[in-house]
């Protein structure tokens, strides 16, 4: 005879056939269902309530039974199992745990492996999340992933966004250069705060707390490999208590030339020779514009021509707190040399890295650190440096590098004024443009008049919103002629050419503009 374990399902009272008699409690007798009037002798409706049945459906329902709670109820009881028995088993489970957050193909295999083992010794029966397609992918996701917002790390249809922002449970993706609302929610703020434990885990030198709320590192992307993925972190008391927000932005653009510019509508065909001759004279140049504006791919493109147009082997030394040029991967047969370096030791080494013969200088991304060694290294008398930095007036870069150096390091915010001066010869300003695309809204050289004791922006080419087209200007000040041609008689020569026909074609109108803030600090 069978006894029934104590975890068996039970019936309900009322529910028990009339061919079966329950066990007697005390002595393991079966009693008399019922006496002769048909009915049910004492106590047997306390005992019906304890009935114990077999049949092949109870018994696989017993098997699985953690698959009748809910999703996330059945996801704690898999964790708290699974996480005892890995970490006995393999010490380096918390390794594999930060490479499986980042998409590592090996780390989420013997995730995924393991879940599925999980899940034939338990199956679960429940609802899956609606962001997911089978249980497995739902528990990984939700247990080492990145949630319901995995698909914009995996799926090829988010290939070509550029961002996902979550703040608190909302989510967020840029559709063609603008945010818009993602399919899904975060499940729970604690689940947002999971997230970002396990993002810090994955880089153990981060620190992230109410001292130092922000943070920012970098992680594999899935979808193309080779490249990566730029996280920003913010928590409180940064942000409010509940908007704890994580940021991210994808490479999506390989290296484009000036004609791949031009086909993606950034540059006129017209410009192409001109924008060539102009880079191959190696100017020191800040490529700027807001967010999104697409400057980290147009500086790709300038020191990218800067390197194909070369008859020799060039050095490039690349100084960046975060990857970001993906030039050493797109470019072969010269020295290039990616440095990544903290704030603090920016300056020390940037000086080094001159040790190692460079011909370009290239600042990916521009703050304050970066600034004090790009206006040291042009005091210097070095060119081809190459900076991003986040603005979008040409006439008051030189201003905005000497009051991020004066911000860092004090000093007299005039002499870093003047030190800027003889360090920005000319700079790009970048726009963003509806369905996702980028423009080149001005080439700007700045300058220093002795006369007016004031800097100015002389705007070589811009774009000119009311006629839909760019304008040309092809006055430049002595000064800068004599650099360009001493350094690239032949360059000059070509860029004169150019500017001077289109100009004549498209002339500008006020190439001008005067920069009133330097003007105040130079005549204090």
């Amino acid at each position: 005879m069978i006894e029934y374990p104590d975890e068996a399902w039970p019936l309900k009272q009322g529910q028990i056939p009339s061919r079966w008699t329950p066990l007697d409690p005390e002595h393991g007798r079966r009693q008399e269902e019922e006496d002769g009037s048909g009915q049910a002798l004492p106590g047997l409706a306390k005992e019906t309530e304890d009935i114990r049945l077999f049949s092949l459906k109870q018994s696989v329902l017993r098997t699985s039974k953690p698959g009748k709670e809910d999703f996330y109820g059945f996801l704690q009881k898999m964790k708290s199992e699974m996480n005892a028995g890995l970490e006995r088993e393999d010490d380096s489970y918390f390794e594999l745990n930060a490479k499986a957050l980042i998409g590592d193909p090996q780390a989420v295999s013997f995730f995924m492996n393991e879940i599925e083992k999980y899940l034939r010794r338990t199956p679960f029966t429940g609802k899956v999340p609606e962001a997911y397609r089978t249980a497995a992918e739902a528990l990984f996701h939700e247990w080492k992933g990145f949630g319901p917002a995995y698909r914009w790390f995996t799926d090829r249809a988010y290939s070509e966004s550029t961002g996902l922002q979550m703040i608190g449970r909302q989510i967020f993706y840029n559709h063609q250069g603008r945010f818009v609302a993602y399919p899904y929610e975060m499940p729970s703020l604690d689940r947002v705060e999971q997230l970002k434990r396990s993002l810090l885990k994955s880089d153990p030198n981060k620190k992230l707390n109410k001292d130092n709320p922000s943070v920012e590192f970098k992680m594999d992307d899935p979808l193309w490999p080779g490249r990566f993925i730029r996280l920003a972190i913010w928590v409180s008391p940064r942000v409010w208590e509940g908007f704890t927000t994580i940021s991210l932005r994808r490479q999506v653009v390989e290296f484009l030339d000036l004609d791949d510019q031009a086909g993606t509508e950034c540059i006129p065909a017209e410009a192409i020779e001109l924008i060539r001759a102009l880079t191959g004279t190696f100017r020191n140049t800040i490529i700027a514009g807001a967010v999104g504006s697409g400057k980290t791919t147009f500086a790709n493109t300038i020191v990218g021509e800067q390197l194909l147009g070369s008859s020799s082997c060039m050095g490039v030394v690349m100084i960046e707190k975060h990857p970001e040029s993906i030039l050493p991967y797109q470019i072969k047969g010269h020295r290039i040399i990616p440095i990544q370096a903290s704030n603090e030791e920016l300056m020390e080494v940037g000086v080094e890295s001159l040790r190692h013969d460079p011909n370009i200088l290239y600042m990916t991304e521009m703050r304050y650190n970066e600034w004090e060694f790009y206006l040291w290294s042009g005091e210097k008398g070095y060119d081809g440096i190459t900076g991003t930095f986040h603005t979008v007036d040409s006439e008051d870069i030189p201003y905005q590098g000497a009051f991020a150096v004066s911000t860092r390091i004090g000093g007299s915010l005039k002499g870093h004024l003047i030190s800027a001066m003889k360090s920005c010869e000319l700079v790009f300003i970048l726009e963003s443009v509806p369905d996702g695309k980028k423009r080149l809204a001005r080439i700007s050289e700045v300058f220093y008049e002795e006369a007016s004791n004031s800097v100015f922006a002389n705007d070589l080419m811009r774009w000119e919103p009311e006629q839909s087209a760019w304008s040309y200007n092809d006055k430049l000040t002595p000064g800068l002629m004599l650099k360009m041609k001493k350094k690239n008689a032949r360059a000059t020569r070509i860029m004169l050419q150019e500017l001077g026909h289109l100009a004549a074609q498209k002339p500008m109108v006020d190439p001008l503009k005067e920069s009133l803030k330097s003007r105040i600090v130079l005549n204090e």
